[in-house]
């Protein structure tokens, strides 16, 4: 088995089980000071800006001068909410600190709500990039191009950037109050430019994207604030969903061996009981496998530094993303005969060759194969057989550099009920959206004793649930369905 192989069997397939039924920073004893000396010596140490309201916070109430000695969010949450119980969120290089109660939002911050449609009358876009322009703060579109943006006050009048491939990007600035905002993009109908009837080498093509990784990806680690959702159908209705804020430690692209850690902030479930109840799916590792889902990363679907690849690449054309030309290069395997392949296609920046979208299945031999993978443990009463394995991943700017901004997965399987004579399909989706990232140096690795394991189930994490929770995150907005669901899980 290739090593590309090996790391997409490791990192991408979705683990499924198919059977019957604080501690603070040690500190030494230092004498009080106020409150807004420690602030301003974090501001000054960690390049962070705190946004809050002077009513509720105070800066004269007397704290423990010790600091700690790297940089710590739970140790600052704990400074900040203090005996008020105050609500503390980062978003990048901001801390927003505000009242918490229920429904509502700390003071400092601000949201826009609304829709994504196509100009042409087709109704919602899905998938939608929407970001603060030069800023690391975004969301996405849901499956009906709904979205909800929340935001520092300190952001108002910034440009709010709605782009997704093949239309014109549109530009708001972010207003000074909660907002609604409907958002029609046009087909990019200009012509392409002669770049799309050339002939691009497809092998040469795919060496210049190996060359330029250093230039193109960060050389140094980053934090990653991400949104994790997992749903579950049977046949075509939810059975189960979960969803999760997770921490990411991402080490430089450059730094092959290091491995990415996430850490389990909060999150939520919902359940509906079904005829086949008996049937129970396991998602193993789902926040751990999608933080490591990374093409450019590990080097799956590239060719190495000698231009070798397990892979025929096809040129495609080009595509546009607002001015941008991207490339399209097809892949597929040079043999499948045993193992996990994939074919696909990647988009290639003209100008970086940088890979910013990569869309990418199991080949047809490689699905008849992937049961002895997908399938973790069986039972004589149920037999099972992959259907289909997608994937999608998108790449963002960020500064002269592009990070993983979006994972969506996709995996079905035909369950034969024996005893009852009885078939379903149940399909998985998985999808992770980074909503904010800063940089990061190595002492603020997330710990081994925090961090989630490739074994956690999702759904088993999960605490009680908290309908307020999420009305201090950038989430992918839940469509009509997945609403219900939760609201039963209230009940």
């Amino acid at each position: 088995m290739t090593r590309a192989n090996f790391n997409w069997l490791w990192a991408l397939s979705i683990w499924m089980t198919l059977s019957p039924f604080s501690m603070l920073p040690a500190q030494e004893k230092k004498e009080l000071v106020p409150l807004g000396a420690v602030m301003d010596s974090l501001a000054l140490r960690y390049d962070l800006d705190f946004a809050y309201d002077a009513a509720v916070l105070r800066r004269d109430s007397l704290v423990s001068s010790a600091l700690p000695k790297v940089f710590d969010k739970q140790w600052i949450s704990t400074l900040l909410s203090g005996p008020q119980n105050l609500e503390v969120v980062f978003m990048g290089q901001q801390v927003i600190v505000g009242r918490s109660t229920p429904g509502s939002r700390p003071s400092a911050l601000l949201e826009v709500s609304g829709r994504v449609l196509a100009a042409d009358g087709s109704g919602g876009l899905p998938m939608v990039n929407i970001g603060v322009e030069g800023r690391a703060l975004g969301t996405s579109t849901n499956d009906e191009g709904r979205f909800v943006l929340r935001y520092p006050r300190a952001y108002i009048g910034e440009a709010l950037v709605f782009s997704s491939l093949g239309f014109v990007s549109e530009r708001f600035s972010l207003p000074q109050n909660d907002s609604v905002l409907e958002v029609a993009l046009k087909n990019y109908s200009i012509h392409l430019p002669e770049v799309q009837v050339l002939y691009t080498d497809p092998d040469q093509l795919m060496r210049s994207v190996r060359r330029r990784l250093a230039q193109n990806y960060p050389s140094e680690p980053f934090l990653l604030t991400a949104f994790f959702r997992e749903t579950i159908r049977q046949d075509d209705e939810y059975v189960e969903v979960s969803e999760a804020v997770v921490d990411i430690y991402k080490p430089s692209y450059q730094a092959g061996f290091a491995s990415e850690r996430v850490r389990f902030v909060k999150g939520r479930k919902g359940a509906r009981a079904r005829d086949m109840e008996v049937v129970q799916f396991k998602l193993l590792g789902g926040p751990f496998h999608f933080a490591q889902v990374d093409v450019v990363r590990n080097g799956d679907f590239l060719p190495d530094e000698e231009g070798f690849s397990a892979y025929r690449y096809l040129y495609k054309g080009v595509d546009m993303d607002n001015d941008r030309v991207l490339y399209r290069v097809g892949f597929e395997p040079l043999h499948d005969e045993e193992g996990l392949f994939y074919r696909g296609e990647l988009r290639i920046d003209k100008e970086s060759r940088a890979v910013v979208r990569v869309d990418f299945e199991l080949t047809p031999a490689s699905i008849r194969r992937s049961r002895s993978y997908l399938v973790r443990r069986d039972s004589r009463r149920f037999r099972t057989r992959p259907v289909v394995a997608r994937y999608h991943l998108a790449y963002r700017p960020w500064g002269q550099h592009w990070v993983l901004s979006r994972v969506r997965g996709e995996v079905s399987l035909r369950v034969n009920d024996r005893d009852r004579r009885q078939r379903s399909l149940f399909a998985t989706v998985s999808e992770m959206l980074v909503s904010d990232f800063a940089p990061a140096d190595g002492q603020q690795r997330i710990p081994w004793s925090e961090a989630y394991r490739s074994d956690y189930v999702l759904s088993e994490q999960l605490g009680t649930f908290d309908p307020d929770f999420w009305q201090f995150y950038n989430v992918v907005e839940p469509d009509e369905d997945l609403r219900r669901v939760f609201q039963e899980g209230e009940r």
